[in-house]
C-alpha cells in the first residue's frame, strides 16, 4: 500500500511541478527577455521616425508597442518577486526592476529632447537625445538582457532537472511496487494452492477476486505512471524545449534588427557589430547550428520554410539599409527600415516575427494540451493503492475464514 502510494503521489508532483511550476518559470523568463528585446528595437524604430510625417503610422505603433512592453515586463518581474522566497532571487529582479525604469526614463528623455530640439533634422537625431538614448542601450545590453538571459538558462534548466527527476523516481517507484506487490501476488497464488490441497477445493472465489484485483493494480498503476511520465518528457523535450528555443531567436532578430535600425540612428555608435554578433547567433558557424534552425527544428515545416525565407529577405533588407546609410540617403534608409511594402525591412521583419510567433504559439498549446492529458491521466488514482489493499486483506481473510469454518 505504501509503497503504491508513494508511486502515484510521486506522478501527481511531478505532474505538477512541471505543468505548474517550472515550466511556467521557464516561459515566463523566455517571455522577459524577449519582451525586453523587442523594448530596444521599438525605442530605435520611435527615435528614426521623429521629424517625418510619413512616418507617423510607424511612430504611433512603435510607442504603442513600448507602452505594452514596459506593462508587460513590470508585471512579469512583480509576479516573479511575489513568486520566490528567496531573498537572493528577490533582490534580483527588483535590481532588475529598477534598470527597467532607469532604461525607460533614459530613452523617454531621448525621445522628448529629440522631438522639442532645433538642432535635429530627419534621420540626424539631436546629439544630447542619442547621448541618452545610448546610455539607456547600455543599460539594456549590459544590465538587463545578460540577467535576463542568465534567468532564462537557469530556469529552463530547472524545467529539464524536473522531467528527469520524475523519470528517476518512476523508475525506483516502479522497483518498489514491484519489490512489495509480486511477494503479495505470490501470497495470494499460494494461499490459494494451499487451501485448494487441503481441502479438496479447486477454486476460492475470494483468493480469486483478490488475485486479479491484485494484477490489474499492478498492471494499471505502473501503466498509469508510465504513461504520464512519458507525456510530461514527451512535453518538456518535443512542445516546451522547442518553444524556449524559438523565443529565444525571436528576441535575438529583435535585437539584431533593432541593432541596425540603431545604426540608422547613429552610424558612429558601432551598433552594426552587435548586428554582425547576431547574426552569426541566428545562422551558426563552423559546424554549429544557429539559434533559427534549432528553435525551428521539429516545427511545422510549412511555418519552418516561411520563417527561412522571411529571415533571407531580412537579412537583404538589412544589407540595402547599410548601404543606405553608409552612402548618406537618409530617406531611402528611414523608408527601407519602416516600411510597410514587400521587400522592405519593416514589412520582412513582421512576417518573420509573425511565422516565428504562430510556432510558438503552437508548441506552447501542445505543451499545455500535453500537460493537461498527463494532470487528467494522474488523477482520482491518489486513493486507489489503499482501496485495492483493504480489498484484498478483505477477501483474503474471507477466503481463508469460510475455508477454516468447513475444516472445523
Amino acid at each position: 500500500m505504501a509503497t503504491g502510494t508513494l508511486a502515484v503521489t510521486d506522478t501527481q508532483q511531478g505532474v505538477n511541478r512541471v505543468g505548474r511550476e517550472t515550466a511556467p518559470q521557464a516561459q515566463a523568463a523566455s517571455d522577459l527577455y524577449f519582451a525586453l528585446s523587442d523594448l530596444d528595437s521599438q525605442t530605435a524604430r520611435r527615435i528614426l521616425a521623429i521629424g517625418d510625417d510619413n512616418l507617423a503610422t510607424a511612430e504611433s505603433d512603435a510607442q504603442a508597442t513600448i507602452t505594452r512592453r514596459v506593462a508587460e515586463i513590470d508585471t512579469d518581474l512583480r509576479q516573479a518577486i511575489g513568486g520566490t522566497t528567496d531573498p537572493a532571487v528577490q533582490a534580483q529582479f527588483q535590481g532588475m526592476l529598477d534598470k527597467v525604469a532607469l532604461y525607460h526614463d533614459m530613452s523617454a528623455t531621448a525621445i522628448s529632447q529629440d522631438e522639442l530640439s532645433q538642432s535635429a533634422s530627419k534621420g540626424h537625431p539631436d546629439p544630447v537625445a542619442l547621448s541618452f538614448y545610448s546610455q539607456a542601450t547600455d543599460v539594456m545590453h549590459f544590465d538587463l538582457l545578460p540577467v535576463a538571459a542568465q534567468l532564462r538558462d537557469t530556469y529552463a534548466d530547472q524545467l529539464h532537472s524536473s522531467a528527469k527527476h520524475q523519470n528517476q523516481a518512476w523508475t525506483i517507484d516502479t522497483v518498489l511496487v514491484l519489490v512489495t506487490g509480486l511477494p503479495l501476488l505470490a501470497a495470494l497464488v499460494g494461499f490459494q494452492m494451499l487451501l485448494t490441497r487441503r481441502f479438496r477445493r479447486n477454486l476460492n472465489p475470494f483468493l480469486a477476486v483478490a488475485t486479479v484485483a491484485t494484477v490489474v493494480f499492478l498492471g494499471t498503476g505502473l501503466a498509469m505512471t508510465s504513461q504520464q511520465t512519458d507525456r510530461v518528457q514527451n512535453a518538456v523535450d518535443h512542445h516546451m524545449t522547442p518553444y524556449l528555443g524559438i523565443q529565444q531567436a525571436r528576441a535575438v532578430t529583435f535585437d539584431a534588427v533593432g541593432s541596425m535600425v540603431r545604426y540608422a540612428v547613429a552610424p558612429n555608435f558601432g551598433y552594426d557589430h552587435g548586428y554582425a554578433a547576431d547574426l552569426v547567433a541566428l545562422n551558426g558557424g563552423a559546424g554549429k547550428p544557429g539559434l533559427l534552425s534549432t528553435g525551428l527544428n521539429g516545427t511545422d515545416g510549412t511555418l519552418s520554410t516561411r520563417a527561412g525565407s522571411d529571415w533571407a529577405a531580412v537579412q537583404s533588407d538589412v544589407g540595402k539599409l547599410k548601404s543606405e546609410v553608409d552612402g548618406g540617403d537618409v530617406d531611402a534608409a528611414l523608408t527601407e527600415a519602416t516600411g510597410i511594402a514587400g521587400g522592405q525591412l519593416g514589412q520582412d521583419f513582421y512576417a518573420l516575427d509573425t511565422h516565428l510567433g504562430q510556432a510558438a504559439d503552437a508548441q506552447r498549446s501542445a505543451f499545455e494540451a500535453t500537460m493537461a492529458d498527463a494532470r487528467t491521466g494522474a488523477s482520482g488514482w491518489a486513493a486507489a493503492p489503499t482501496a485495492v489493499f483493504v480489498a484484498v486483506m478483505v477477501l483474503t481473510v474471507a477466503g481463508v475464514w469460510r475455508r477454516l469454518a468447513e475444516y472445523r
